[in-house]
């Protein structure tokens, strides 16, 4: 593998391992724990059916919003890319939400997302853009 090559895949690599650990931090500690510690500062949270979320700051207070045993997120990476540069690269997968009523009955919601990645000068990942929409359930 030439050197170019090797770089995305790493990169590539580590993309896909951030986002699962992404996913298994928002399942075992909540939406706003995960989302605000895996975003950039610059970050834009593109919101369906609402205006987009932009900066840091902003985020933390969308998802401060969230109930305390609000839904539960979790997602499964799909596709990871990235820049033979190394340090820019996206994932898509997709998601599910799951929620319990009043009753305590469970439902779920399905969609897919799309999440840019953008290494940081400390060598970590953060995600920079972050989208998603609903689907019917996978089949």
């Amino acid at each position: 593998m030439n050197p170019a090559a090797a770089v995305r895949q790493k990169a590539i690599d580590e993309i896909r391992e951030t986002d699962q650990n992404f996913s298994i931090m928002s399942e075992k500690q909540g939406m706003p724990k995960a989302f605000t510690t895996y975003a950039a500062d610059d970050v834009i949270k593109l919101n369906d059916g609402a205006a987009p979320t932009v900066g840091f700051d902003s985020l933390r207070a969308q998802m401060s919003r969230q109930p305390a045993n609000g839904p539960v997120l979790t997602w499964q990476v799909l596709k990871a890319d990235a820049a033979t540069s190394g340090d820019l690269g996206y994932t898509f997968g997709q998601w599910m939400l799951t929620k319990k009523d009043n009753s305590g009955k469970r439902s779920a919601e399905y969609g897919v997302y799309v999440t840019v990645w953008k290494r940081q000068r400390n060598g970590q990942w953060r995600f920079v853009v972050d989208s998603g929409n609903s689907t019917p359930e996978p089949k």
